[in-house]
């Protein structure tokens, strides 16, 4: 909580010393955010997602059955896997779906990747051009769970950074595949894949891209003490205060917090401002 409230505070604070006002990085992302529907939609960021790398995912429609398991049923928006779940058969798919009924948000099914390993790949453009500011890698490690539903909110998930293990040809490469996804501002790419080669070779899937408040995850890595944090953070918010600054101003704004704040929240008066917004 502490690190995400310090990249808040330095964010806003250097956004002002270069002359940008902090709540326009909501903009960054924001020709692909859903005005009707109020989020950026799981299911329509996923259409950008080259077809080799896709993971089969649908309207959950309360009868689909999958040809194969596990797969993943999850909102259709929502961070840090809020609300995910696992179903390896029939019954716990069932059983999900008995949990899930009656709620206002729209759910999906996700067929699960065949790969064994996940990858965090987080970046910040570079303003006014197509390369990266800022790329990161981590790995993520779960001993104890087959097919998990990793997060910040599982206790068996582990973060490990592994740029260093990226040489700058081969960074450079990973790059380029990540921009085949379209010209975010800031985005993470969560991966499976079988290995590091794997990832550089285009042999992957991807299990979701996160354009909302994306967090660079490798500052979960238990091995940064809190000045190499600090001294991250301090490098990725100058970035981020950068291309906020120079984002495409002849795009039409979205409230693309506000509405993002008010999903799935129900009252009469959340329902009114929601429609006037």
């Amino acid at each position: 909580m502490l690190l995400r409230v310090t990249m808040v505070a330095l964010f806003m604070l250097i956004s002002v010393l270069i002359g940008t006002k902090p709540c326009k990085y909501f903009q960054l992302n924001s020709r692909w955010f859903d005005g009707r529907k109020g989020i950026f939609s799981k299911l329509d960021i996923d259409r950008l997602i080259p077809e080799r790398w896709r993971l089969h995912q649908r309207y959950d429609d309360g009868e689909f059955l999958p040809a194969s398991w596990p797969v993943f049923v999850k909102p259709e928006w929502g961070q840090n896997a809020a609300g995910v779940r696992r179903a390896d058969n029939a019954e716990e798919l069932a059983e999900i779906r008995r949990q899930n009924a009656g709620q206002r948000i729209p759910y999906l099914v996700q067929a699960g990747a065949p790969e064994r390993r996940e990858y965090e790949v987080f970046w910040i453009r570079e303003p006014g051009s197509r390369e990266f500011a800022i790329l990161t890698v981590s790995e993520v490690l779960n001993d104890s769970e087959r097919d998990p539903v990793n997060s910040v909110h599982n206790p068996a998930t582990r973060y490990v950074e592994i740029t260093e293990q990226f040489t700058a040809l081969e960074l450079d490469r990973l790059q380029k595949l990540m921009q085949e996804f379209g010209d975010f501002g800031i985005a993470r790419a969560s991966l499976r894949a079988d290995s590091k080669a794997d990832v550089l070779a285009g042999a992957f899937h991807v299990i979701e891209i996160n354009l909302f408040i994306p967090m660079p995850i490798n500052l979960l890595d238990a091995r940064y003490r809190w000045w190499e944090q600090l001294a991250m953070v301090r490098r990725y918010m100058v970035a981020l205060a950068r291309v906020t600054r120079a984002r495409d101003k002849s795009l039409p704004e979205k409230p693309v917090f506000t509405k993002s704040m008010l999903y799935n929240r129900e009252s009469p008066l959340l329902n009114r401002w929601r429609a006037a917004i």
